[in-house]
């Protein structure tokens, strides 16, 4: 799986395709290109892969209109638990 593959999300309907998208270690990025013709509403979501076992956080995730700060959206933190092989 690269970090590009999105075959484990075909459960998404309303996905946008982002125009620019970067995965780095400690983030992921994506833009997207929003008109009047555009959903209010599209569904945007992430795979989080651990390679060692351990109690891990999963930060707040969070959208943000380039141009016009007032319209955002943020999810709350948790977190993943993942147990040694067998």
């Amino acid at each position: 799986m690269s970090a590009a593959d999105t075959g484990t999300l075909g459960w998404i309907e309303d996905a946008a395709e982002p125009v620019h998208s970067e995965f780095r270690d400690d983030h992921f990025g994506a833009a997207f290109d929003r008109d009047v013709k555009s959903p209010a509403v599209f569904t945007v979501a992430y795979v989080v892969r651990a390679v060692s076992p351990g109690t891990y956080v999963l930060p707040q995730a969070f959208v943000e209109d380039m141009y016009r700060p007032d319209r955002y959206g943020r999810t709350g933190t948790g977190t993943v638990a993942v147990a040694p092989a067998r």
